[in-house]
Protein backbone atom coordinates (compact mmCIF):
# COMPACT_ATOMS: atom_id res chain seq x y z
CA UNK A 1 0.00 0.00 0.00
CA UNK A 2 1.13 3.43 -0.67
CA UNK A 3 2.16 6.01 1.93
CA UNK A 4 -0.72 8.54 0.69
CA UNK A 5 -2.71 5.55 0.67
CA UNK A 6 -2.36 5.33 4.37
CA UNK A 7 -2.12 8.25 5.09
CA UNK A 8 -5.84 9.31 3.13
CA UNK A 9 -6.66 5.74 5.48
CA UNK A 10 -5.63 6.91 8.92
CA UNK A 11 -6.83 10.92 8.07
CA UNK A 12 -10.24 9.59 7.60
CA UNK A 13 -10.48 7.79 10.61
CA UNK A 14 -9.15 10.56 12.46
CA UNK A 15 -11.78 13.15 11.12
CA UNK A 16 -14.59 10.57 11.55
CA UNK A 17 -13.94 10.47 15.35
CA UNK A 18 -12.62 14.08 15.79
CA UNK A 19 -13.61 15.99 12.60
CA UNK A 20 -10.43 18.05 11.04
CA UNK A 21 -9.25 19.66 14.07
CA UNK A 22 -5.50 20.60 12.45
CA UNK A 23 -4.47 22.72 9.54
CA UNK A 24 -3.63 20.54 6.17
CA UNK A 25 -0.63 23.21 5.33
CA UNK A 26 1.09 20.45 7.63
CA UNK A 27 0.63 17.27 5.34
CA UNK A 28 3.15 19.85 2.35
CA UNK A 29 5.64 19.83 5.28
CA UNK A 30 7.89 16.47 5.24
CA UNK A 31 8.74 17.06 8.72
CA UNK A 32 5.60 18.10 9.85
CA UNK A 33 3.39 15.29 8.00
CA UNK A 34 5.47 12.55 9.66
CA UNK A 35 5.00 14.14 13.35
CA UNK A 36 0.86 14.80 12.19
CA UNK A 37 1.03 11.27 11.33
CA UNK A 38 2.31 9.92 14.29
CA UNK A 39 0.28 12.19 16.29
CA UNK A 40 -3.04 10.76 14.73
CA UNK A 41 -1.74 7.65 15.57
CA UNK A 42 -1.76 7.98 19.19
CA UNK A 43 -4.92 9.88 18.95
CA UNK A 44 -6.51 6.78 17.18
CA UNK A 45 -4.93 4.80 19.84
CA UNK A 46 -6.66 6.42 22.23
CA UNK A 47 -3.58 7.45 23.68
CA UNK A 48 -3.73 11.19 23.53
CA UNK A 49 -6.92 13.68 22.49
CA UNK A 50 -7.67 15.78 19.01
CA UNK A 51 -4.28 16.75 17.37
CA UNK A 52 -4.39 20.87 17.01
CA UNK A 53 -2.33 23.38 15.20
CA UNK A 54 -0.44 24.17 18.69
CA UNK A 55 1.06 20.57 18.35
CA UNK A 56 2.46 21.26 15.25
CA UNK A 57 4.22 24.06 16.02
Amino acid sequence: MEDETVLVMIVQQYAAKYGITFSSKHLDDPDKKSQLIALIQESLAGKRGPVTDDDLV
